[in-house]
């Protein structure tokens, strides 16, 4: 396989590991959300609101719409962390491919 081919396929690859990984990390975050947020006491929001207020002193709502972009915040850094994840676990299963094909 040539240099170019090669590059293409690594960069295809680390794109889909990635928006795999990010997709997966949003449906965990959310699914967790309403799966268990009577067993857990609460949801993401009342997370928030409860952490808004502790560290600022300021009472909010969980419909306000600085929790709703507090709350989008969150779910976003956590799909960049799955999206990061993804793209190198294939990264890493690409190089254990590319090491079989030669």
């Amino acid at each position: 396989m040539s240099n170019d081919a090669q590059k293409k396929r690594k960069k295809t690859v680390v794109i889909v590991g990635a928006i795999f990984g990010g997709s997966i990390s949003l449906m965990t975050s959310i699914l967790m959300d309403f799966l268990f947020a009577d067993s857990l006491t609460g949801t993401w929001r009342e997370a928030i609101v409860n952490d808004v207020h502790r560290a600022f002193s300021v009472t909010l709502s969980p419909d306000s719409i600085t929790v709703y972009i507090l709350y989008i915040l969150v779910i976003a850094f956590l799909v960049a962390i799955g999206a990061f994840i993804g793209g190198l676990f294939a990264l890493i299963v690409n190089k254990f491919l590319s090491f079989l094909e030669s």
